[in-house]
């Protein structure tokens, strides 16, 4: 297709070349044969008065210098007229048309002739001054090399073009079926320039292959979680409903059952919870939400909780900092990075919940003083069913962090996890926007 196309640009390059040329030409003679006539048709009608034609060509030169004349009789001899001698040299513009050179004003300019014999046998040769024409010409003859010498430039230019996109986007295919007929997801596009647009698009396909390669290595890594993790309540519950046959059953063994049976819905419920927030709520439907009103209605949720290992919830924000969100998964977000907090940290510590303002964005921070967390881990936390190895002991099924990662996506928040000396402090920053406020 692209040597076609080459082809046919070629083509049109040398049409339209040889057109230029050949308009120009006629062009001009056209209109030095057609005065040229005249002056025949004119001085033919004279021929017929006896007398007339010699002082007729002598104050016609006179009058105009474009135009030139020589009378001669049959024998050649010259009898009037401003062409004398003849030139040596006479070519031939094209058919009925002569090339002359002559002398004018110390340089040779070139004219335009024309041959005509009257009845007597003696000729007229009538020319005409075509040298500025000729230049003009020639001009026009260097302005249509231009022209085909761009058009052949652009000619190339565009067959390379063809050539490197068709590669691209035969490179970017070849990666594609090889992905469909294997299945290998770690398949990326190579990219070996940044200025052209094919590039742009390979990035854009290199971060979507990873980002399909992340969400399938996840779905990979919770599936065998959810069956790790859903195995030994189902064992149990199998092995109680089996001890059951034909024994009396009382209220603590069903009560066992319950709790098992709760538990695993409480895992497809928090994971129905996760799917439910990554499809995503239109942030058309959002509202102006107080984060301080939302921390401390958090805070005074878990105050309970906290105060039975005597940790003291501490909120400090301003008296009203909004940001645009859904209040209640807001709230969930908190809760359960709170609800974190007060498992890790030990008795008689504090919890701070603050805001603060950076490059003009709100960031909400969560500040205990427990254990902290190994940088290994810090990638790893946010993962579905992902326990380390200092929670591993506390109750749970690794999903409260999921969570927290989806709501937070939801809202375009940015997480960020850091040691302090001592604890760890969770920060969520919150994109800015226009009707954000601070009081």
């Amino acid at each position: 297709m692209a040597l076609l196309f080459t082809v046919l640009l070629s083509a049109s390059a040398a049409i339209l070349g040889y057109l230029l040329l050949d308009f120009g030409k006629r062009h001009f003679l056209r209109e030095t044969e057609a005065a040229i006539d005249i002056e025949i048709s004119v001085l033919i009608s004279l021929e017929k008065t006896q007398g007339q034609l010699a002082p007729y060509i002598q104050r016609r030169a006179k009058d105009d210098p474009v135009v030139h004349f020589r009378y001669e009789d049959a024998q050649g001899k010259f009898l009037a007229g401003t062409i004398d001698p003849m030139p040596a040299q006479v070519e031939k513009f094209t058919e009925g048309v002569l090339r002359l050179e002559l002398d004018r004003n110390a340089h040779a300019q070139t004219f335009a002739a024309k041959i005509h014999t009257f009845y007597d046998g003696s000729r007229m040769i009538i020319a005409r001054d075509v040298h500025e024409l000729t230049a003009n010409h020639q001009r026009l003859q260097h302005l249509s090399a231009l022209i085909v010498s761009l058009m052949l430039a652009v000619v190339l230019v565009s067959f390379s073009i063809s050539l490197f996109v068709v590669s691209r986007i035969n490179r970017i295919g070849s990666i594609a079926q090889h992905i469909v007929n294997t299945g290998d997801l770690s398949q990326r596009l190579a990219i070996d320039s940044h200025w052209d647009d094919l590039s742009n698009l390979a990035q854009v396909l290199n971060g979507l292959l990873n980002k399909i390669e992340t969400l399938m290595n996840d779905l990979r890594v919770a599936s065998h979680n959810i069956a790790h993790d859903l195995r030994t309540p189902l064992s149990g519950l199998r092995n109680d409903v089996e001890s059951f046959k034909g024994q009396p059953v009382d209220d603590t063994q069903i009560d066992a059952l319950l709790a098992n049976i709760d538990r695993i819905l409480a895992i497809f419920q928090a994971l129905l919870r996760i799917s439910h927030i990554e499809k995503g709520k239109h942030s058309n439907d959002w509202v102006d939400v107080n984060l301080k009103k939302v921390l401390h209605d958090v805070a005074e949720l878990y105050e309970p909780v906290a105060e039975e290992k005597e940790i003291r919830l501490q909120v400090e924000t301003a008296a009203r900092v909004e940001v645009r969100g859904d209040p209640d998964l807001l709230f969930q977000l908190f809760a359960n990075i709170i609800d974190n907090a007060i498992k890790f940290s030990p008795n008689g510590s504090t919890i701070r919940l603050y805001t603060r303002v950076k490059d003009n964005k709100i960031v909400a921070y969560v500040e205990d003083q427990g254990p902290g967390i190994a940088e290994v881990e810090k990638d790893k936390i946010f993962e579905l069913f992902y326990r380390g190895d200092t929670s591993r002991s506390t109750p749970g099924h690794g999903l409260g962090l999921s969570l927290v990662r989806a709501i937070a996506e939801q809202h375009r928040c940015k997480i960020l996890l850091e040691n302090v000396t001592p604890g760890l402090r969770v920060g969520f920053t919150f994109p800015a926007y226009e009707s954000f406020r601070i009081q």
